[in-house]
């Protein structure tokens, strides 16, 4: 492994500690009411080309970062679908 996929590696890790915080306070309150549809879609369609990248470019930062980000984003979709008030 390289230094450029170390540094990688480093920032995908910082990027989701960035987001520890609101997906704990997500997971505590059960909503979702800050992240608009259209910003979940977008985040999903960014991810997803950030994945296919790095698939295409066998690079296994990228294809990690868009399969963490997938993840991430799929739990405040489920969480905003789940329990959306009616």
């Amino acid at each position: 492994m390289d230094y450029k996929q170390i540094i990688g590696y480093i920032a995908t890790i910082f990027s989701v500690l960035s987001f520890l915080p609101v997906i704990i306070n997500i997971y505590k309150t059960k909503q979702a009411n800050n992240f608009p549809y259209k910003t979940i879609i977008l985040a999903y369609l960014s991810n997803s080309l950030f994945l296919l990248n790095g698939i295409l470019s066998k690079n296994n930062v990228l294809i990690f970062l868009g399969i963490v980000f997938i993840l991430i984003y799929s739990y405040i979709l489920y969480v905003k679908l789940l329990f959306r008030k009616k």
